[in-house]
């Protein structure tokens, strides 16, 4: 945007407008320190632990808040490529850019999530990066989200 003149201002209105169509989700491994924070009980941690879920946490592009949004069960090498598929079958999606972002998970699970990626979808660009340190204190490690836009 700066490379085609425009000025600060209208490059901050362009990108405000950019946000109602970014998309951003991740799965939690377990609700151990989602507990731990305050954020859910210890009667639904214990549950979603036993029986092996693994919420999707969906951002809401409107407002920044965060919600659960489907509830998978298994193993996180099963569910991650679950959960790709599900965000990825959206028909409007801008194949130009989309994030993988982790709070520290080991490789093999980054690179099936990329192959995963990869076989859904032809992007252009595919990113990983470390989530923020709120995200990875809140949600623990092991939790993984992919980031795109739709047109």
């Amino acid at each position: 945007m700066i490379e085609q003149g425009m000025e600060a201002q209208e490059i901050a209105e362009e990108l405000r407008k950019r946000t109602r169509n970014c998309h951003a989700s991740f799965i939690l491994d377990t609700l151990t320190f989602l507990h731990a924070g305050g954020r859910c009980s210890s009667v639904a941690a214990l549950g979603a632990n036993v029986l092996k879920l693994k919420p999707c946490i969906q951002v809401d592009n409107s407002d920044g808040s965060m919600g659960v949004g489907k509830k998978y069960r298994g193993t996180l090498d099963k569910v991650l490529v679950k959960y790709v598929k599900d965000e990825l079958s959206r028909a409007d999606i801008n194949t130009d850019l989309l994030f993988i972002t982790h709070s520290g998970i080991p490789q093999e699970y980054i690179d099936l999530v990329k192959k995963t990626v990869e076989e859904t979808m032809d992007f252009k660009e595919i990113h990983v990066t470390k989530a923020s340190c709120t995200i990875s204190a809140h949600c623990g490690p092991n939790t993984l989200g992919i980031l795109f836009e739709t047109k």
